[in-house]
Formats: C-alpha cells, structure tokens, sequence
C-alpha cells in the first residue's frame, strides 16, 4: 500500500482505502452504459455517437479536440466517430472560417431532428435512481468532484 493510502495525525495513522469505491464507481458505470446502450440502440446510435451528440446539441459547430475533451476520448477515436457519423448523414465537417486547419463538427438536419427522438439522459436515469433527496445526489456529486480532482492533481488525466 503507497504513503498515498495512510493518513497520519499526531502518530494516529488511519488507512484510506479508496478501492471498494473505485469498485463500486466502475460498477455503476458498466450499469449506466449497459442501460444507456439498450435505451439508445433504439435509435441506430452508439453511446460515443450520443455523447457527440448531447455535446452537439449544446453547441453545434465544435472542434474535435473539443469534441474529445468533453467525450473524455482521443482525438482519433473521435475522429472515427464523426466519420461513421458523417456516413450515416448525423453530422458534416466543415472548414473554420478563423482558421482553415481546423475542422469544426456540425450538425445535420438529421442529427438536429435526432434530439427530439432520441432519449434524454434525465429520463434515463429517472428510472434507475428514484431513491435520491437533492441533498443525497449534492453531496454525492461533491464527494465525485473531489475524486476526479483527485486524479487531476497527482498528474493524471480527469477522463
């Protein structure tokens, strides 16, 4: 066990193992996307495709590095995203007008029309997680934010 894990105050050392929550976060999670990818499949999309798109449907028009950054993904994975994406008529790419070595990502009418049809994360997560007071999902989301920090200040990357 690294220093990393021991707390020591006036020669009190506690241990703080983290791993039974990174269990249970990695948990949750493969639950969430399984439950996101059968929602979602009902739509012929992908999750990485709808991760695009709610990022999309925010503000159309991005870069893929921006696109990369908020998926929490590479820039070559999202670059072969947006090409099935752009295949399937979701998305085109486009020359910025500020600087011509960029390529900005932006909606079609098709994926425009795809918000309307394709299921909100709210309502997906309606159904799986009822059983929270806003003061329960407050502090839970507060704990979550200090560990991505967490890994954000040991030099590692937040996604």
């Amino acid at each position: 066990m690294s220093d990393n894990n021991i707390n020591c105050e006036d020669n009190d050392c506690v241990v703080l193992d983290f791993s039974e929550i990174y269990k249970l976060t990695n948990r949750i999670n493969k639950k969430f996307e399984k439950l996101q990818r059968n929602i979602i499949q009902k739509q012929n999309l992908t999750t990485a495709q709808y991760s695009i798109l709610q990022q999309l449907w925010k503000n159309d028009g991005v870069q893929s590095k921006k696109l990369a950054d908020a998926c929490c993904c590479s820039q070559s994975t999202i670059t072969g995203i947006v090409d099935t994406m752009v295949k399937n008529d979701i998305v085109f790419r486009k020359e910025n007008p500020d600087d011509r070595r960029i390529q900005l990502v932006i909606l079609t009418e098709k994926g425009k029309k795809l918000q309307n049809e394709a299921p909100k994360i709210n309502s997906i997560l309606d159904n799986c997680c009822g059983g929270f007071d806003p003061d329960d999902i407050d502090l839970l989301t507060i704990l979550l934010k200090k560990l991505d920090k967490s890994f954000s200040d040991s030099d590692l990357d937040s996604c």
